[in-house]
């Protein structure tokens, strides 16, 4: 005789939440499921033999479920703005899969999310392992964290077979002139720029994944003040006042660091003075920061 099954659905879409319940009864040993999106994309799940259904108009970027054990949940990851593209899935914050579409079945609590990056409409043939990156041009098709061109040097980071790299070349003068003269809202805009840095040779590669600190070189940092992590080098990109949860930046990473005690939002918050007392609960890897493209010193 099949098990009766409850399932709490709640879906958070862009611009517009709903809710939907089933009303059965109450069945102990549910797991809870989150689904959510990495940069701009957008995702869609359903259960056991239903079929994945996007919605267009009100694209959803995070899913959350209570089901139990042995239920089949599918989940589709489909790009939403062509200058982004979908990279992969990352489960509990470990790659999990490269597949757009993936099955899986309930056996504990956890997280899915699903990895967009830029894409900036190159055509081109692309390297398929690091070894065959010699030119930029080799790495513009990949998914993309950014780059940045100063007078001298262009600086791209990229995701090849799972791994973020980050590529340098030399750049000349004339050519980072020509850059700066290109015009964002030019339609030809993405062609004029990949023609400029494609040739360029690449003179250093480094590898960022593994360089990631782990967590208990992290924890190194738990007790430390706001302070003392700003007078570090860290720095502050956004916060969450109801959990204490602040996003924090250090070398070529980004952390979400939990500090103690409860800071009020008033219109005139600093919050890098609000933190500068606080003590850090806890400290986790959130990904790469802005710092993946500043100009070498």
């Amino acid at each position: 005789m099949k098990k009766l099954l409850t399932l709490f659905i709640v879906l958070i879409m862009f611009m517009v939440t709903g809710c939907t319940r089933k009303e059965e009864p109450i069945i102990d040993d549910l797991y809870t499921i989150s689904i959510e999106t990495e940069g701009i994309g957008q995702i869609a799940t359903a259960l056991g033999d239903e079929e994945i259904t996007f919605d267009d108009e009100f694209p959803v970027t995070s899913a959350y479920m209570n089901a139990p054990a042995g239920t089949q949940v599918k989940m589709a990851a489909k790009q939403s703005d062509q200058e982004w593209m979908f990279v992969k899935w990352k489960k509990n914050d470990m790659d999990f899969s490269t597949e757009t579409e993936i099955t899986v079945t309930v056996d504990e609590p956890v997280s899915y999310v699903a990895v967009f990056a830029m894409s900036n409409g190159y055509d081109g043939p692309t390297a398929s392992s690091i070894e065959e990156a010699r030119t930029i041009g080799d790495i513009l098709g990949l998914p993309s964290f950014g780059y940045s061109a100063s007078e001298g040097t262009f600086i791209s980071a990229f995701e090849l077979n799972g791994t973020i790299y980050r590529a340098v070349a030399d750049l000349d003068s004339d050519k980072f002139a020509t850059i700066m003269d290109l015009q964002f809202d030019d339609p030809d805009h993405d062609r004029k720029f990949n023609e400029i840095v494609a040739p360029l040779e690449i003179k250093q590669i480094d590898n960022v994944s593994e360089n990631i600190p782990d967590q208990s070189e992290l924890d190194k940092n738990i007790g430390k003040t706001g302070g003392e992590l700003l007078d570090e080098g860290w720095t502050y990109t956004y916060y969450n006042l109801d959990n204490s949860e602040f996003g924090m930046e250090h070398g070529w990473y980004s952390y979400v660091v939990v500090f103690d005690g409860k800071i009020e939002y008033k219109e005139d918050l600093d919050i890098e003075k609000a933190i500068r007392d606080l003590k850090v609960v806890s400290i986790t890897h959130e990904g790469v920061s802005s710092a993946l493209t500043d100009p070498i010193q």
